[in-house]
């Protein structure tokens, strides 16, 4: 008697299951080496590229998105905390070249991140290297890295030197592991925070800080120049149109289509951030400048050049702190009031304090300013401290800037221990609480800075080629918390999902007391995807 073999074979199951396991494995080398499977497998890994892209515009367009975060401790070797650097992708993998810290340091170093693996290695690479430099750009072009401009901080010997710009131009040939330095002629002058793209084989480059040789002082620039990058030769590009993008630094530059370019928000100074659009049309022999109309400008984010862009189809995606704009009711307290949002356990430690609008006294001598008044109805009781809603903190934080008398305030009026009433009791024990609770509290704020975290912001780009071009930004909805509140990163256009890494933590000294700055520089990589969809 024969025993028949009943096993089921990966063969056997249907196309959507085949499918849904694929679209478990990253979308890049390991995915593609499946298509060498059979013609089946073929047919469904290009399936699951196709539903993944299309799931991730679906997702940014409704945003709900899924953010994944890989910290250093899960990776060895790992690249330095650094902001302000440079990062371009390249089939499968992440090149990020340069940036700097807090501690007057900038880099020269090149890593690579293994998309697939989701491991950093630092290539050893023969030939030129260029100099440490941040705010630098990184375009790659076949199986090239082109690097061009940036600043680096001054050298701390001698004394009083400025910062130091660069109009250096390195090539690194991914295949050979080696940079190259290209001298080249009527180079544009030494240049950072400038933006590039790609269009055929030229690099458009525009805008920036630079130094003209015949200049004292940089400058923000609005020149446009472009880069052969075939023979490596520069040529300044002439362009008319009235009225012109103003000079400006850290703008998000994308291409709209092989004839036309567009630019969004940039700085012009330390107070002047700009939210503009502007489309570059590079047909002919001069090009031109358009403005572009901007529809749901109460949506924007409200810091966009430190915050770049990253284009996924006709959408440019913004990360910005998420907005806190719910209207929130009073709830009154005794002397002064305190703010509280309309749904308490949502988010009770946004809530605070607020003394601005509160009224005077009128007589001086009562609540307990300059005494107690014996017979005086008592503004609250040890309830008092367990206002419903509010976390331990904030009722610390309520009672102490509502009330805080010292136990020598009430020396005038006191009375030995023994004769003291009940009400008088509480009293002092409620004064012995608060002074615990101050103690805490500061103990708490010299540890924790109060976080803020990064949302996506949504710029439609459907129309920005109409006869009346316009661009939209969406209204902002189902925004999920993404990692605290970070500029100076980079963002980039992976297979099916963004890649977010380094930055610096925004504002670290807001509250007012120190913190270590150094902590505040990050080397996180955050990966934000589609929601896993169940068949």
């Amino acid at each position: 008697m024969s025993l028949v073999n009943n096993s089921a074979q990966i063969e056997d199951l249907p196309d959507e299951v085949l499918e849904f396991i694929l679209s478990l494995i990253p979308p890049y080398k390991d995915l593609h080496d499946c298509m060498q499977v059979s013609k089946r497998w073929r047919r469904c890994v290009l399936n699951v590229a196709k539903t993944k892209q299309r799931n991730l515009h679906k997702a940014i367009v409704d945003f709900d998105i899924r953010w994944d975060t890989l910290t250093p401790v899960d990776m060895a070797p790992t690249i330095s905390k650094r902001y302000s650097h440079t990062a371009v992708i390249h089939e499968n993998s992440m090149y990020v070249f340069g940036g700097c810290t807090c501690s007057m340091t900038t880099f020269n170093d090149l890593w690579k991140l293994d998309l697939s693996k989701r491991q950093w290695v630092r290539p050893v690479a023969m030939g030129t290297y260029p100099s440490p430099k941040a705010c630098s750009s990184l375009v790659c072009y076949k199986d090239l890295l082109v690097l061009f401009g940036g600043w680096a901080y001054p050298p701390s010997y001698p004394l009083y030197q400025s910062w130091h710009l660069f109009n250096e131009l390195h090539i690194y040939d991914i295949i050979a592991n080696r940079w190259t330095c290209i001298n080249t002629t009527n180079a544009p002058p030494p240049t950072a925070g400038h933006s590039v793209s790609v269009v055929g084989e030229w690099m458009i480059m525009f805008g920036g800080i630079h130094k003209p040789s015949t200049a004292v002082h940089c400058e923000k620039s609005n020149d446009v120049w472009k880069l052969n990058l075939e023979t490596w030769s520069w040529h300044r590009q002439e362009v008319e149109g009235e009225p012109r993008p103003h000079g400006r630094l850290g703008q998000t530059q994308v291409v709209l289509d092989n004839n036309n370019l567009l630019i969004i928000g940039g700085s012009g100074g330390p107070t002047l951030n700009y939210c503009d659009a502007w489309i570059l049309n590079m047909e002919g022999v001069v090009w031109r400048w358009k403005q572009v109309e901007i529809e749901g400008k109460s949506n924007k984010p409200n810091n966009i050049w430190t915050n770049p862009g990253c284009k996924i189809g006709e959408k440019i995606v913004v990360l910005n702190r998420i907005r806190e704009n719910q209207t929130c009711p009073i709830v009154y307290y005794p002397k002064n009031s305190w703010v509280t949002r309309r749904n308490p356990q949502e988010d009770s430690k946004l809530a605070r304090i607020d003394l601005a609008n509160r009224q005077p006294d009128r007589d001086e001598n009562v609540n307990g300013r300059r005494g107690v008044l014996r017979n005086h109805k008592r503004e609250a009781n040890d309830e008092d401290l367990y206002q419903p809603g509010c976390s331990n903190n904030q009722r610390g934080e309520i009672l102490i800037n509502n009330w805080s008398p010292s136990i020598n305030s009430l020396a005038a009026f006191s009375v030995p221990n023994n004769k003291m009433s009940k009400s008088e009791r509480i009293r002092e024990q409620r004064v012995a609480r608060l002074a615990e609770l101050k103690e805490n509290l500061k103990k708490e704020k010299e540890e924790k800075i109060r976080s803020h975290y990064l949302g996506i912001y949504v710029l439609d780009l459907s129309r920005a080629l109409n006869s009346k071009p316009f661009v939209t930004w969406l209204p902002p909805k189902n925004l999920g918390n993404g990692p605290e509140e970070t500029i100076l990163y980079t963002l980039l256009p992976g297979k099916s999902e963004l890649v977010m890494f380094g930055g610096i933590k925004k504002d670290p000294t807001s509250l007012g007391f120190s913190v270590n700055i150094n902590n505040q520089i990050s080397n996180s990589l955050h990966f934000i995807t589609a929601p896993n969809y169940v068949i």
